[in-house]
């Protein structure tokens, strides 16, 4: 009679435990969710401002560059372990110097912030190809052909190896660096052209015309019916 007479008491105990527990979890959930809702009023208009402007939509003015900035800088302090917040504001602290020179001395303090961005976001999403193709695009631009350039190329095109984007970025770098490229990073580039062909074979082969190799690809790849006519083609312009 004694024990019955505890229980309720001791069930009321484990209940006011519990709850002691469980509200301030919520609170917090609560924060943390209200903090994700504000982030995404600030980024999305970014987000999508940004995406006009790679393709070609709209013009950014340096004032609208500052303003994402702006924006996307309020958004990463309230979700601060988002990766495409960190992807888009690395591309709003870069974009605006995306026509300067690799060695412009302003650009390269904005560069190596957007590099910082772009690390971050490859570490929270290490699956997403693009941010690790801007990463090796922003790599180049500063000069910094290594190993971690390597990384993100291999990266980018391990992870979209049938994104037409990614398969761009992977081939032009490659074949800009194409003399300073280790064995191993040139067989890469000639694999990624290889998967190319396949999808985009004209965008391959004008990417690597404009680059001085198409007659390595000719050689190699003479079996492909559309590369060997675009070799005969450019043949009969040439001479």
């Amino acid at each position: 009679m004694n024990s019955d007479n505890h229980r309720p008491i001791q069930n009321n105990t484990f209940i006011r435990a519990i709850a002691l527990i469980a509200i301030p979890v919520l609170l917090c959930m609560i924060y943390v969710a209200a903090n994700w809702g504000i982030a995404d009023v600030y980024y999305r208009p970014a987000m999508n401002q940004l995406r006009n402007w790679s393709l070609g939509k709209i013009e950014l003015e340096n004032i609208d560059w500052d303003e994402l900035r702006i924006k996307l800088s309020k958004a990463l302090e309230l979700d601060p372990n988002n990766p495409e917040i960190h992807e888009s504001l690395a591309l709003a602290i870069e974009g605006r110097f995306s026509k300067a020179a690799p060695k412009d001395a302003e650009a390269e303090v904005f560069r190596k912030l957007a590099l910082d961005h772009y690390r971050q976001s490859v570490k929270l999403r290490p699956v997403w190809p693009y941010a690790w193709s801007n990463m090796a695009l922003v790599k180049f631009r500063l000069g910094q052909i290594d190993d971690e350039f390597y990384e993100a190329l291999h990266n980018a095109e391990r992870l979209g190896p049938w994104e037409p984007s990614i398969q761009r970025t992977v081939i032009e770098l490659g074949l800009i660096n194409w003399l300073v490229l280790p064995k191993s990073e040139r067989t890469f580039v000639l694999d990624t052209i290889s998967h190319a062909l396949e999808k985009q074979p004209n965008e391959a082969l004008k990417i690597v015309n404009n680059h001085g190799h198409l007659d390595i690809i000719c050689f190699i790849h003479k079996e492909k019916p559309r590369v060997v006519e675009y070799c005969d083609e450019y043949k009969k312009v040439k001479k």
